[in-house]
């Protein structure tokens, strides 16, 4: 198997273990269409250790889904990745239920915190918060156990406009702030009762469009699906369409460079919306686009 060398302009690398989950929100970005289910062939833990330990690269792997920690082989994937390959996750932090075997005192007892160590101006684990759907003490108290195990964790919350979310996420950063928690608030993204949310001024005309037409479109991320199809943007990849290449492929190497799409239109709002990069500086599209 050829070793995978990220081109020096890549700045993320996504995981998606599963696009399982145990949450059913009703803003969720890869709910498909409400399918909740999330039905999809996934890699063994072996075959994401094999392929994972294959990059060369500087930049963090971020474990996600779905919710990563229901993958049956979370912890092997975790313990037997290569030291010089960073790691971050996105979790729930609600998948320690029998129904998905992993507790968080097993994850505390076999994960050294060290080892997941993404050098970033933001904690290397993320819990999301949601309220409709989550016991706002209990995430206190699972926060604050891998806190005191020597954990980097904070807590984020997206800006979802219905009014009880909002309520309770205010109440939630008071309840960080007495316990010494870091929580931020993410924007959130696409339409609220036929209103746009986020600012995509840069591409006004590439979301929500009934009508398509072809660009060029080039992006700085390795987004590598359950089943280790690798695509070029969250369009492509929530949709299961124009897969650039496998990460079990031993002959796969990632290339930065703009290749002609015609779906631009129905973009998804995650890759061309004004963010904040991973440096957390405000101004960033996930794409550059070149329109004819």
């Amino acid at each position: 198997m050829n070793s995978i060398k990220i081109p020096e302009e890549f700045n993320y690398i996504s995981s998606f273990l599963t696009f399982r989950c145990n949450l059913s929100c009703p803003y969720c970005l890869n709910a498909f269409e409400d399918d909740f289910s999330r039905k999809r062939n996934e890699l063994s833990g072996e075959e994401w250790v094999e392929n994972l330990n294959r990059i060369e690269t500087n930049v963090p792997i971020t474990f996600t889904g779905g919710e990563p920690l229901v993958h049956q082989d979370f912890i092997k994937i975790i313990k037997q990745l290569k030291p010089s390959l960073s790691i971050d996750i996105l979790t729930n932090l609600y998948s320690n239920t029998e129904k998905y075997k992993l507790t968080l005192d097993t994850f505390v007892s076999e994960i050294n915190p060290s080892r997941i160590n993404k050098n970033s101006p933001y904690a290397s684990i993320r819990v999301s918060y949601h309220p409709d759907q989550m016991n706002p003490a209990k995430l206190i108290d699972d926060v604050n156990l891998l806190k005191n195990a020597g954990f980097n964790v904070g807590i984020w919350a997206v800006l979802y406009p219905g009014p009880n979310q909002l309520s309770a996420i205010n109440q939630m950063q008071f309840r960080c702030k007495d316990n010494g928690i870091d929580f931020r608030l993410k924007e959130f993204t696409g339409k609220y009762k036929d209103e746009l949310y986020g600012n995509y001024s840069k591409y006004p005309d590439s979301i929500f469009m009934e009508k398509t037409k072809e660009v060029l479109c080039r992006t700085p991320e390795l987004l590598i699906s359950p089943n280790g199809d690798i695509y070029k943007c969250h369009r492509d990849l929530y949709s299961q369409e124009f897969s650039i290449g496998n990460i079990t492929d031993k002959n796969f190497q990632a290339e930065y460079k703009f290749r002609k799409c015609n779906k631009y239109g129905q973009c998804h709002p995650c890759d061309v919306k004004l963010k904040t990069n991973h440096n957390q500086e405000l101004g960033y599209t996930t794409v550059d686009i070149i329109k004819s």
